[in-house]
């Protein structure tokens, strides 16, 4: 579990920078912007990443998958898969890009709102993708220490651009501004390119093929229908303002659905060696699950406790009518992150017809929830309707690698990180309770956190031998001085630690 751990801790640390920078940018956007203008940037966000999952054609997580299984090999193996996918991609982003541009062209001459948003938005979808795919063939080649200084080093230019691109042009000067978020992962691609390497059809397997479409097929629905498709609905049935209400009211179950999904190719890299070399996985899925929950759980429960006091105080009293979802998608971001797991279990497996019926069946539900729920109930509503479609997605999910075969679901150790972290909730609430408002949001997360380290060393959550390992791993990655300070941490955690 080691290298798994090490680059599932590698991508947290860049994450963590990542989520700081990015929340940076939803309130600067809130802030500047207001509750219509930032939702224009969220929506414009969101057709960005819907377009992206359209034309990258799944290249991106095939390449993941396939560098990742062919390090063994040979030293070059990998390369001429990445040319030929690079080809492959080029002519459908290529197509995608400029079918956004003429029409970023079009708004900007036509005089309407916010004439800089879908220029923007052309310029942001290109980067995103090459990006995506960058990280991609990087993270296959197990290069997870490049991937964490190119999200670290762009999370952190992004922030003052953005800034200064909305308060100077406004929405779109907001969205330019999120490119440099990119650009150091789009500059990276070179290194993965050996222009000496023939683009030759053949490098791509049939079976890479079928795997390509399967995950296309069901990472398109998954976020296109799933991923945010409040923003459909909300934008329908209801006004501006209401969209950027739920835009905020996202923002911070948001950060911890990056997260998770910023540890996820560790795993599905981890799994999918574990698979070529037919080694079991059962140790790797079950610590994948602790590991995940162990993060997780305290994040979604415990935000959760104190959100309805951040959103106005971090957005300002315009956004109070988004406290109450905000509530209710932080608990849905649990189920949400959990699903991680299972889910590149499934496509480490080849099991892309099983994810593909999961997908469709809860991207069904979800919108039939949405429609139902969105007019009746508001941004309250959509946030009712994630909670049941997130966790029917992760029941299926397991019950689908239960149906392959594959390991058993580790409940009891499971349950234990629910009771400790619904500890760290209850704590964090009682204290915006006895003390509302900005001085008690501080003392709450201290106390929910202590609250948590308590409980986590009571239930066991991380063996002595788990903690060993991981102060093992630490030492040979940051300075001298602080490796007694890492020690000290994970030895907070852990029951008893050497």
């Amino acid at each position: 579990m080691t290298s798994v751990l090490g680059s599932s801790l590698l991508n947290l640390a860049a994450t963590l920078v990542s989520l700081v920078a990015g929340f940076l940018v939803s309130v600067i956007n809130a802030r500047v912007l207001g509750p219509a203008g930032s939702g224009l940037v969220a929506y414009a966000m969101w057709v960005i990443v819907c377009m992206a999952a359209v034309a990258d054609r799944g290249f991106p997580q095939m390449v993941l998958r396939s560098v990742a299984a062919a390090r063994d090999a040979g030293q070059d193996a990998w390369a001429p898969i990445v040319r030929r996918a690079f080809s492959a991609l080029l002519p459908s982003v290529t197509l995608a890009f400029v079918i956004m541009l003429a029409f970023g062209l079009y708004h900007r001459l036509s005089g309407a709102p916010a004439p800089w948003i879908w220029i923007g938005a052309s310029l942001l979808f290109l980067a995103y993708v090459l990006a995506a795919f960058s990280a991609a063939v990087a993270r296959g080649r197990g290069h997870f220490g490049e991937v964490a200084a190119t999200t670290a080093v762009g999370s952190l230019l992004q922030v003052p651009v953005v800034f200064a691109g909305a308060v100077f042009v406004g929405p779109g000067g907001a969205l330019l501004g999120m490119l440099t978020r990119y650009l150091p992962q789009v500059f990276s691609l070179s290194h993965h390119l050996d222009r000496r390497t023939p683009s030759a059809p053949a490098a791509l397997t049939p079976e890479m093929h079928r795997y390509r479409r399967s995950m296309w097929t069901t990472d398109a629905i998954d976020i296109v229908l799933l991923t945010r498709i409040e923003f459909l609905v909300v934008g329908y049935f209801l006004g501006d303002a209401d969209v950027g209400y739920f835009a905020a009211a996202v923002v911070f179950a948001g950060l911890v659905g990056q997260l998770t999904l910023q540890l996820s190719p560790a795993f599905l890299v981890g799994l999918a060696a574990r698979t070529a070399s037919d080694a079991p996985p059962d140790t790797l899925y079950h610590n994948s699950l602790r590991l995940t929950a162990l993060f997780v759980m305290p994040l979604g429960i415990g935000g959760a406790a104190i959100i309805s006091e951040l959103i106005p105080i971090v957005f300002g009293e315009d956004f109070r009518p988004a406290a109450g979802a905000a509530v209710l998608f932080m608990l849905a971001s649990v189920p949400a992150g959990l699903a991680v797991v299972p889910w590149a279990y499934l496509a480490a497996h080849e099991q892309g017809g099983r994810l593909l019926r999961v997908t469709l069946v809860s991207a069904t539900l979800l919108f039939l929830l949405l429609v139902v729920a969105v007019p009746a109930g508001g941004i309250l509503g959509a946030g009712a309707a994630r909670i049941l479609s997130e966790g029917l997605t992760l029941g299926l999910l397991l019950m689908a690698v239960g149906v392959h075969g594959g390991p058993t679901v580790p409940w009891k150790a499971l349950f234990r990180t629910l009771l400790a972290a619904s500890a760290c909730g209850l704590a964090a609430f009682a204290m915006t309770i006895l003390l509302p408002g900005l001085i008690g949001l501080p003392v709450a997360v201290i106390l929910g956190a202590l609250v948590y380290v308590g409980a986590a060393r009571l239930f066991g959550l991380i063996t002595a031998e788990e903690a060993d390992r991981i102060v093992d791993m630490i030492e040979g990655k940051v300075p001298g001085r602080l490796r007694p300070l890492a020690r000290r941490l994970v030895g907070l955690l852990a029951a008893t630690s050497n």
